[in-house]
């Protein structure tokens, strides 16, 4: 795969602010990490929300198909903080949520 040939295909926005998912999130699920995709992902992903106490490495697979490590995901942010990441997978990580 060429460097940046991904490219998503997005819906176009529709209807009023409050309905649009790439602003706010419309469901949370809890995660086990190394079981298979996330639920609802196939067309977008997920956010992953840390919900440990502490700080934790999280490992995910992004929309694009890379896995990637982020280290020492701190508590009550999510992966990516101020630029989230969309994932279709939970490689490791206890006690994440996935946000819709």
């Amino acid at each position: 795969m060429a460097y940046n040939s991904w490219e998503p295909t997005l819906d176009g926005l529709e209807g009023n602010t409050m309905a649009q998912p790439r602003v706010f999130g419309h469901d949370a699920v809890a995660l086990t990490a190394g079981t298979g995709a996330i639920a609802n992902t196939g067309k977008r992903g997920a956010v992953i929300y840390n919900g440990s106490t502490t700080a934790q490495n999280i490992t995910i697979v992004t929309e694009a198909g890379n896995q990637v490590v982020f280290k020492q995901v701190q508590p009550g942010t999510v992966v990516g903080d101020k630029t989230p990441m969309l994932a279709t997978k939970l490689i490791v990580g206890v006690d994440c949520v996935a946000i819709y």
